[in-house]
């Protein structure tokens, strides 16, 4: 079989250990633990994930010629499984600096940067049975003109016969993000996508929704994302589980090539809770493992309810072990 593709948003995280909730007051020197370095973004959670589940990855994204750049290069040189196609800009590497205290939800400190400069046009896609392109609320390129962009990029590949994935992320009101109409690009953009694995958080944002979860209102949005053209909706919302949609069996003609039984996926509707978990060491990157599972298992041929509870048992190993292991103790 051939790889995958995983394009898009890419960061260096830097992540501080907390003793306690950040000190910001001005003049203050506050004591930190050490700080661990790790690749983030689409490219780097998704794709690593991938790789380490023994999926052949070609991962792309824009990044500088800076002291990041050069961390992000050496880190996937080091990766089995995982070919690293950069393109290179003058702007600086994005970054985020994430802050998690103990027993609290994490915070993004994020820098762009590269991601901005990422083309489309020139990602090839020639040896591939799947494209996944995440986060494009955080590339401002990848906006300009309502997205049209990534719209006509995952056309191509569907045109190819390639399965499409996307990805979203939350959308920042001060950023240029905030000026795309999300719900006309994903009308234009989802009758090319066949899998579609955002938060039910990264949808609040754009299209205006209340920010608690609520189930009957995430089986709506469900709904929803399937009435405008997806194929199959996988919607995480963290301790509340993850639901799954699929559409009609007309729908999934490109998820044929992997051999499963598309009567089995064709109008499936199914909830599960989050796998559980004996410690959390971090939950920054649970969301793209559980799309890296959900990957991993429709290119496996898997069944709806084997491969969402696959998606949850990847996010909870990378849960548990701060995304550095190989996820010993999963089904192959």
């Amino acid at each position: 079989m051939a790889g995958v593709a995983v394009v898009g948003h890419l960061t260096v995280d830097i992540t501080p250990q907390l003793p306690g909730p950040p000190v910001l007051r001005p003049g203050v020197l506050a004591q930190v633990g050490p700080a661990a370095v790790a690749l983030g973004g689409a490219v780097g959670n998704t794709g690593r994930v991938l790789a380490v589940l023994g999926v052949p990855v070609v991962g792309t994204a824009a990044i500088g010629g800076d002291d990041f750049g050069r961390i992000v290069v050496d880190r996937f040189a080091g990766l089995a499984g995982f070919e690293f196609r950069p393109q290179l800009c003058d702007r600086a590497t994005g970054y985020t600096i994430v802050v998690e205290p103990p027993a609290t939800d994490r915070t993004f400190w994020h820098h762009p940067g590269a991601n901005a400069a990422l083309r489309l046009d020139e990602v090839g896609l020639d040896g591939l049975d799947l494209v996944h392109f995440g986060y494009p609320s955080l590339m401002p390129g990848v906006c300009a003109d309502q997205g049209a962009g990534l719209a006509g990029f995952l056309a191509r590949a569907a045109g190819a016969g390639l399965v499409t994935s996307l990805d979203l992320a939350w959308v920042d009101p001060r950023s240029e993000a905030a000026a795309v109409d999300w719900p006309a690009f994903l009308r234009a953009a989802l009758p090319s996508v066949d899998v579609l694995t955002p938060s039910y958080d990264d949808l609040a944002s754009p299209l205006g929704l209340d920010a608690s979860w609520d189930p009957s209102r995430g089986r709506a949005l469900v709904e929803e994302l399937l009435g405008w053209g997806a194929g199959v909706v996988m919607l995480s919302a963290g301790e509340h589980g993850v639901l799954l949609g699929v559409a009609g069996r007309d729908r999934l003609g490109r998820l044929a090539r992997y051999g499963g039984d598309l009567s089995a996926w064709a109008g499936i509707r199914l909830a599960l809770p989050p796998a559980p978990v004996r410690r959390i060491a971090t939950t920054v990157g649970a969301g793209d493992a559980a799309t890296a599972g959900l990957l991993a298992a429709l290119r496996r041929g898997r069944g709806p309810q084997d491969a969402l509870r696959y998606a949850t048992q990847v996010a909870a190993a990378v849960i548990e072990q701060g995304g550095t292991g190989a996820f010993t103790g999963l089904p192959a």
